[in-house]
């Protein structure tokens, strides 16, 4: 593709784009150069690269707060505002059992 990938120890990477421009990649921190890994808990494009010949789950390297248990947690308790024929609003309380994802 696009970018080569030099290792610099077994966590460490350079991932380098075909104009010669280098984001530093560091699996053990989760960070990379670009910083979009560690804004948005999302492998950037920059740990994809080094993560594809490595043949690693990417579940590994995503943040936690991206599971469906996390996001289950955090919305079990929110109501749903629901405006049914126009004049009221309802309020529904939904409920989240294990095995309904």
């Amino acid at each position: 593709g696009q970018y080569r990938v030099e290792g610099t120890t077994d966590k460490c990477f350079v991932a380098i784009f075909g104009s010669g421009q280098k984001w530093k990649v560091n699996l053990e921190k989760f960070e990379c150069q670009c910083r979009e890994w560690e804004l948005t808990g999302l492998p950037c494009v920059h740990v994809v690269c080094v993560l594809i010949p490595m043949r690693h789950p990417w579940i590994e390297y995503y943040s936690e707060y991206h599971t469906v248990a996390k996001y289950v947690t955090t919305f079990q308790f929110m109501p749903l505002m629901i405006n049914l024929n126009g004049d009221k609003i309802h309020c529904v309380t939904p409920t989240f059992s294990e095995g309904t994802w």
